[in-house]
């Protein structure tokens, strides 16, 4: 499994999040079956290395949320609080899990930009993968280098100075998933080389060595096509964002995706406002449950809230009733059963 450095940054940001939730270090280590000390000498940079899904699993826990869209874009603001935009591309921590990690909702549009020029210049998906999997910008060395992960951004010196790589791996099947619109989100990163190498056939034809500068015009091309389907890394997010000066121009940018969530999560808090209305007490108390529901494990909730409980339309109120004391007594059988049947699963 992949270890990533802990970089003072990444300490301190962990740190700062946890904080900002008002979260005990001995919480968070016992979600991670660690010690407290464990956590103190993490947040103090005393470890040097941790493995990627326990990073994940923390950032998860300390964010009270499932998608590592929101995640990503907590961590971000945390880092932006401290640290230069600079001093943010450094973290390969954050690049990682921002590109790599991250699966983004595909644009259907921009399937359809890179097929049509595909098809335009007889682009074949073999070729594709070929050039793709080929690495071109790393040298042999590199990529004979079996040290160097797939799929991995590293920060490697060079005699012209230090910069960030990655060893791309992409399978037959994946590309094709993503052409056929069979697969609808990806990491950033493979669409990215997708478009990149697109971009360069299209270009240069079966030219592999091209100039650093040829090789940045390109990568700013490819990332312009993404920008304009809406499909953003977090850096390029939020640079397009704060030279943004009006929220018209702000939502403009957003995806449908983050537009249906907005308008999702507002129907929602108007619902929890009019139940409010009603009964104020009754329903600060409800909440609290749910969001101490939410801390313990927030994907498991959003399997329960998000089961067809319109299905019961047609249900009396005591029907509905019999059906709250059914779930608690399974409530109560499932919190007694003994340890030894007691599972981690992926819902």
């Amino acid at each position: 499994m992949a270890r990533v450095i802990v970089t003072p940054e990444l300490a301190d940001t962990l740190r700062s999040i946890r904080i900002q939730n008002k979260m005990q270090a001995k919480i968070l280590a016992e979600h991670i079956e660690k010690s407290p000390a464990y956590i103190s000498k993490l947040e103090n940079g005393n470890i040097q290395t941790i493995d990627s899904l326990e990073l994940r699993s923390i950032l998860q826990f300390l964010s009270s949320d499932n998608s590592l869209d929101n995640i990503a874009e907590k961590i971000y603001a945390s880092l932006k609080y401290k640290y230069s935009n600079e001093e943010i591309k450094e973290q390969l921590w954050f690049v990682n899990f921002d590109t790599i990690e991250r699966k983004l909702p595909i644009p259907e549009s921009l399937v359809d930009v890179i097929k049509t020029s595909m098809n335009t210049h007889s682009i074949t998906r073999e070729q594709l993968l070929r050039r793709i999997n080929a690495n071109e910008a790393l040298t042999d060395e590199e990529n004979d280098d079996k040290s160097i992960s797939y799929n991995q951004w590293y920060h490697k010196n060079r005699i012209e100075g230090g910069a960030q790589f990655i060893k791309i791996r992409i399978s037959s099947k994946l590309l094709d998933a993503i052409l056929d619109k069979e697969a609808d989100v990806s990491p950033y990163v493979f669409v990215y080389a997708i478009m990149f190498y697109v971009l360069k056939i299209e270009q240069y034809g079966e030219r592999v060595e091209i100039s650093d500068e040829e090789n940045t015009e390109l990568a700013a091309k490819a990332v312009d096509i993404l920008n304009q389907h809406k499909f953003f890394s977090i850096e390029e997010k939020n640079a397009l964002f704060s030279k943004k000066e009006t929220q018209e121009e702000i939502f403009g940018l957003l995806s449908t995706f983050d537009r249906d969530n907005i308008e999702i999560i507002s129907d929602i808090l108007t619902g929890f406002k009019v139940v409010t209305e009603v009964n104020i007490k009754d329903t600060n108390e409800r909440l609290k449950g749910f969001r101490e529901n939410m801390l313990w494990d927030i994907g498991f909730m959003m399997k329960i809230i998000s089961l067809d409980y319109k299905a019961l339309e047609k249900t009396n109120v005591s029907n509905k009733r019999n059906l709250i004391m059914a779930i608690e007594k399974l409530l109560l059988e499932y919190s007694q059963m003994p340890e030894s049947m007691n599972r981690i699963e992926i819902y």
